[in-house]
């Protein structure tokens, strides 16, 4: 899927999908889209391999959402997979906020995302993960979940497209790397319920916020940290029952939570999305 601002609207320019994927007919507030992915099936099997696959245009204001809880079913000797690539043009503001993932007894599952982001764009992505089927009694009893996020900054033309940034010498470099994070859970390597780990909590969150780079470091260090502050007065006031951290990084925000149930981890980082936009 590929979006684009026209008339003074974020809208979709191109899509393709295969079933069980559909989107929902996006809803429109202002130049402000939501986006719906749906996945047609009782959740990833064995085998299932999936690809998400979108680029925002410069100017655009996206979020995009899944339709609900993603269950991995018991994958039996096999495993499921998704990749997701987002690209994110210059003055573009991108939030990609799926619900949380359920791994079932038996299920073998990662995930990998990559992120391209402008150097003047607002971003936000968010992994949200839970321990098993919690409300039937159904804890750590998946054989693996495995999540890697990548995110890349990088430089962009005056036509609002990437490019690779000069080096001294006159080569051009790589798109920077600016965050990484790796989630891998294997309960019969780790007992998750010991101290230092996720101990009673049964959901895991994690979330990356970008915002448009300033024309200092300072500035732009002071604008992360007025968002690091908005985001920690938020968790205190109307935060869920756990464990909330918020941390600049090199370039950008994470956010990471421990709560114990599945709506309150996404609602507080729906929450979260609104104070970025």
């Amino acid at each position: 899927m590929s979006t684009a601002f026209r008339h003074g609207r974020t809208k979709v320019d191109d899509l393709y999908f295969e079933a069980p994927f559909k989107l929902m007919t996006p809803f429109h507030d202002g130049a402000h889209t939501d986006c719906m992915v749906m996945l047609a099936s009782p959740g990833f099997l064995g085998g299932d391999v999936a690809h998400i696959d979108c680029t925002f245009g410069a100017d655009t204001d996206t979020t995009m959402r899944t339709q609900s809880y993603e269950k991995v079913l018991d994958t039996a000797d096999g495993e499921a997979k998704r990749t997701i690539d987002l690209t994110v043009l210059d003055n573009a503001k991108a939030v990609f906020l799926p619900f949380p993932v359920i791994p079932f007894a038996h299920s073998v599952f990662s995930n990998v995302t990559n992120a391209h982001i402008g150097a003047q764009s607002s971003f936000m992505y968010a992994d949200v993960v839970t321990c098993g089927r919690v409300g039937m009694g159904e804890r750590w009893k998946m054989r693996r979940f495995s999540s890697s996020t990548r995110v890349y900054v990088d430089e962009t033309s005056e036509e609002g497209g990437p490019r690779s940034r000069p080096r001294g010498d006159g080569e051009e470099s790589a798109p920077r790397l600016v965050f990484a994070d790796r989630l891998l859970l294997e309960p019969d390597r780790f007992t998750y319920t010991d101290t230092a780990m996720w101990r009673e909590f049964t959901h895991c969150g994690m979330a990356y916020l970008h915002v448009p780079r300033r024309e200092s470091r300072r500035t732009q260090m002071t604008a992360e940290d007025e968002l690091v502050e908005r985001i920690r007065a938020l968790a205190h006031d109307r935060g869920p029952r756990g464990e909330i951290g918020v941390s600049r990084q090199n370039e950008g925000i994470a956010v990471r939570l421990l709560t114990d149930r599945g709506d309150d981890a996404f609602g507080f980082l729906a929450e979260v999305a609104q104070l970025l936009r």
